[in-house]
C-alpha cells in the first residue's frame, strides 16, 4: 500500500477520534460514550486485511496516542490486539451477517472503553455507560461500515 493511502486511512481514524473527543463530553451526560475512532480503525483492518498489518496498527496507535495526549501505548496495544483478532477471523467474518458484525465490533469497542475506564479512571467506571454504549455503537457500526465502504470504493478504486 502506498504511503499516501496510509495517510488517508490515518486521517479518517484521526477524524473519528476527534469526533469522539468533541461529542463525548456532551453524550456522557446521557450515559453514552461514542467510539467512532476505534470503529473506523476496525473497519479499515476488516476491509483491507492484506494491506494493513500489525506494523500499521502499531504506527496508527502511536500517532493517535500522541495526537490526543493519551497514555503512550494504550491505543497501540488495542490496535495491535484488534488487528490480530480480525486477521485471525477475517474469512469467518466475511460470512457473518451485518447484525453479527455489529455485535462483534460493538463488543470490541465496549471492551476498549471498559479497559480505558478501568486503567485510566476507575472511579468513573459505569456499567450503565457500557450497556447503552454497546447498543448505540452496534447501530453506529452499520453507519460506519457503509459510509467507509463508499469512501474506500471512491478513493481506493484500484485496491
Amino acid at each position: 500500500m502506498k504511503f499516501s493511502h496510509h495517510l488517508i486511512v490515518l486521517s479518517t481514524i484521526i477524524l473519528g477520534f476527534w469526533i469522539d473527543d468533541s461529542l463525548n463530553p456532551l453524550t456522557l451526560k446521557i450515559f453514552l460514550e461514542l467510539n467512532f475512532g476505534f470503529l473506523i480503525f476496525s473497519y479499515w483492518v476488516f476491509a483491507m486485511p492484506e494491506k494493513l498489518h500489525s506494523s500499521a496498527a502499531l504506527f496508527y496507535g502511536l500517532v493517535i496516542d500522541l495526537f490526543f495526549s493519551n497514555v503512550i501505548g494504550f491505543n497501540m496495544l488495542f490496535f495491535i490486539a484488534t488487528s490480530y483478532i480480525i486477521h485471525l477471523y477475517v474469512f469467518r467474518f466475511r460470512i457473518f451477517s451485518y447484525f453479527q458484525l455489529s455485535v462483534f465490533f460493538s463488543g470490541a469497542s465496549i471492551f476498549y472503553i471498559a479497559c480505558k475506564y478501568l486503567l485510566l479512571s476507575p472511579y468513573n467506571y459505569s456499567y450503565v455507560v457500557l450497556i447503552i454504549s454497546f447498543l448505540i455503537n452496534a447501530a453506529l457500526w452499520i453507519g460506519v461500515y457503509f459510509t467507509m465502504r463508499a469512501f474506500r470504493r471512491s478513493i481506493f478504486s484500484n485496491l
